[in-house]
């Protein structure tokens, strides 16, 4: 039976559009950022953990569309790091009504270690969704997202960041297409099959699952963007200390809305002097980016079967017309192909032409999205 919670992507929707904001706060106590000696106990290392926690959540939630602790560096705390990581996830939901936890965790396998990695982070630490590997295919995956937790969500990891990720994700598949292509467009597939296991109590609510695609590969980026269409969400970590390139990203990753996209920061969040402002500039950063690239979209962008074209390429087309220089009709080249219009350039000859020719070329390549 469907929970009458809200799922996790409408949450994250929710928030996103609530604040204008596409940043994810990653929560990652490595120790050697916690002030503590190296011979600390156990349950030093755990309360430092929790304060490192609590330091950035408070700095940062006006700014964070979601937190993201990485299960990883709770676990290696000890035996108690597991209900430090409790503690950190209770916090949050006391301190941030309407932020969904994102737990780092990046389970995979199948049938009842499935379901009971489901409980251990649902019904034990209580996050609102998860990452997952989808290697081992689906039934490794619907635990997650059906039955009672079909209000929860998932990160698929699809084309990660770190280099390794070429040696399985990039191979070519006998279809014409890359291993994590075809990830890509499984989240739409089996997307689809947790509905029709446990039908949404909300109206069009997202598809239940996203991806995890690097930052630090646009080209990979936006081949996922186009197998998995819009409507799925896709983390792009990789932003800052991995070197990944944020404008790029956002060109590459964004959906047609300028949305879809959550870019998570950890380190460049945690070692700043005021994680505060630190998250403020980041998303303000990331906003910028996504103007730049809506902008440079509808330019682009087709209406009624025609292009829309910006106004110096309206006015060189104009001028270009004016002159003779660009002639409509049928025109044999020397290639012999047969052109529906004709463009001699030659004919640009006075100093006020060739001065409209510059500007015009010099317009084109500040719109240029190679810049």
């Amino acid at each position: 039976m469907a929970s009458d919670q809200p799922s996790f992507f409408t949450q994250i929707t929710a928030r996103s559009q609530s604040i204008n904001s596409l940043l994810c706060v990653g929560l990652d106590p490595h120790r050697i950022e916690l002030s503590t000696s190296p011979d600390a106990d156990e349950q030093t290392l755990c309360t430092a953990a929790y304060q490192f926690c609590t330091r950035i959540i408070d700095a940062t939630h006006p700014h964070c569309v979601c937190y993201k602790p990485n299960a990883a560096f709770f676990e290696s705390l000890g035996h108690a790091g597991n209900e430090t990581l409790r503690r950190v996830v209770d916090y949050i939901h006391e301190r941030c009504p309407g932020v969904p936890v994102l737990l780092d965790v990046k389970r995979g396998d199948i049938g009842s270690t499935a379901q009971a990695y489901a409980e251990a982070c649902y019904d034990g630490l209580e996050g609102e969704g998860v990452t997952l590997s989808p290697l081992m295919g689906w039934d490794s995956v619907e635990p997650f997202v059906t039955g009672k937790y079909s209000n929860k969500g998932a990160f698929i990891l699809c084309k990660t960041s770190n280099p390794g990720s070429n040696d399985l994700l990039a191979l070519p598949l006998q279809q014409q297409t890359t291993l994590f292509e075809k990830i890509a467009t499984l989240a739409n597939e089996w997307s689809q099959r947790a509905e029709s296991a446990t039908p949404s109590t909300g109206n069009n609510d997202p598809p239940r699952l996203g991806l995890v695609v690097g930052a630090t590969d646009p080209q990979a980026l936006s081949m996922a963007r186009k197998a998995a269409g819009p409507k799925i969400w896709i983390l792009a970590p990789g932003v800052g200390a991995q070197g990944g390139d944020l404008d790029a990203a956002c060109l590459a990753g964004l959906n047609e809305d300028g949305t879809g996209m959550l870019i998570p920061v950890s380190r460049g969040i945690s070692r700043a002097n005021d994680p505060g402002e630190e998250a403020r500039k980041l998303k303000e950063g990331i906003n910028e980016a996504r103007k730049t690239v809506l902008k440079k979209r509808l330019k682009c962008k087709k209406s009624d079967g025609d292009v829309m074209i910006a106004p110096y390429q309206k006015e060189f087309i104009e001028f270009s017309l004016k002159e003779n220089v660009l002639r409509f009709g049928s025109f044999v080249l020397k290639s012999g192909r047969t052109s529906p219009y004709f463009f001699n350039a030659g004919l640009f000859s006075s100093g006020s032409a060739l001065h409209k020719l510059g500007k015009a070329y010099a317009a084109s390549i500040m719109a240029s999205d190679q810049l």
